[in-house]
């Protein structure tokens, strides 16, 4: 459940591709040893190092902790860089803090009350009668921004002329220091999700109180995170466009994440591998949060609600959530969704993007 796309999956850190630096160059700092190679940004984007590392630097050679600085490194206001040995081990990790404090994230229009402003970032036009709220994949513990605008205008296709694009927060983003400090309980996890649905409700209320057309479009966590929304709170947007989530998360994996431990499925997207628990407790508390949504049985949920202009996508071969079953498809159908089923995974979801959002937004 909660690996996801790999395109999107390498922003863990919240950090553009095109600031990789190549293994040979970067920072010259005096306390990491001459036979140590710097490790290149994507690379350190798709494998993370586990929060327990305990040679982590600042770039004076004070010593910090993974836990103190991963907020900086997810605010973008400090910049890591992984050193490792000739066994591609890796040994130092040391950040670098920005010069100049970046823009605040926030949603930027004219007039928006305090209170929603800073529940997203924001691209496009405010002026446009068309607003699209993505709620992101995950969960992760930063916001997408800029990686976002990327892949929604670049692989998606989305006109920044024409609409108005919201990448909203989820409660674990708002405040991500606490939860990676100590395990969270499955109950908080629960709670957090429920805050995730509320807030997603605060601005679909209020941009459609500015008379605006509202999408909600959801990858992996997000459709999970769309999907109850649409349970709490009806049918209040314009149209949906979720892509591999599930409505009846297999009971298994589940129960597996909401006690901190990973699960995933075979190639045949059907059968439940369970893996060992962590050590590390953004990861521990982060499959908790994925739970807080799976253990929901929406096809009960949604039973009187009206899914016509959902538009869903899943993967036949999806190791991370499973394909949609028989029962969740027919049931979609049932309420007059859209579904898609396409010949691929969890990590093929991107390109579907497109095709995607051009269905949702009639282009």
């Amino acid at each position: 459940m909660k690996k996801v796309l790999v395109a999107i999956a390498i922003c863990a850190f919240s950090f553009s591709i095109s600031n990789a630096q190549d293994s040979n160059l970067g920072p010259d700092f005096d306390f990491v040893p001459d036979d140590l190679l710097l490790l290149p940004m994507e690379e350190l984007f798709q494998n993370p190092p586990p929060m327990t590392m305990e040679q982590v630097f600042y770039a004076d050679g004070t010593k910090t902790t993974l836990s103190e600085v991963m907020p900086l490194i997810m605010q973008r206001k400090a910049t890591p860089y992984m050193y490792m040995d000739a066994d591609r081990n890796y040994k130092i990790l040391v950040v670098e803090k920005a010069e100049e404090e970046s823009e605040p994230i926030q949603i930027n229009y004219k007039n928006i009350p305090d209170n929603l402003k800073g529940l997203g970032y924001s691209f496009g036009n405010p002026e446009s009668d068309t607003v699209i709220i993505h709620t992101q994949i995950g969960p992760l513990m930063n916001l997408l921004t800029e990686d976002f605008k990327s892949i929604f205008t670049n692989i998606g296709g989305v006109n920044v002329e024409k609409y108005f694009v919201i990448n909203i927060h989820q409660a674990q983003t708002l405040n991500p220091e606490k939860y990676l400090k100590e395990e969270i309980s499955f109950e908080e996890a629960k709670a957090l999700d429920k805050k995730t649905t509320q807030m997603l409700h605060k601005l679909v209320t209020y941009f459609k109180g500015q008379n605006k057309t509202v999408y909600i479009a959801g990858l992996s966590f997000g459709a999970f995170a769309g999907i109850d929304f649409l349970a709490e709170h009806g049918n209040i947007a314009d149209g949906y466009m979720f892509m591999v989530g599930r409505l009846d998360m297999t009971e298994e994996v589940w129960t597996s994440f909401s006690q901190g431990i990973e699960a995933a499925f075979e190639v045949d997207a059907t059968t439940v591998i369970v893996k060992s628990k962590s050590d590390d407790i953004k990861v521990i508390n982060t499959n908790k949060i994925a739970a807080g949504f799976g253990y929901n049985r929406y096809t009960e949920l949604l039973k009187d609600t009206d899914l016509s202009n959902l538009i869903y996508y899943y993967g036949k071969k999806d190791q991370s959530v499973g394909k949609l079953t028989d029962k969740e498809i027919q049931f979609l159908e049932s309420k007059g969704a859209i579904v898609i089923g396409f010949d691929g995974g969890h990590n093929q979801t991107l390109d579907h993007l497109n095709e995607a959002l051009t269905t949702l937004l009639k282009d």
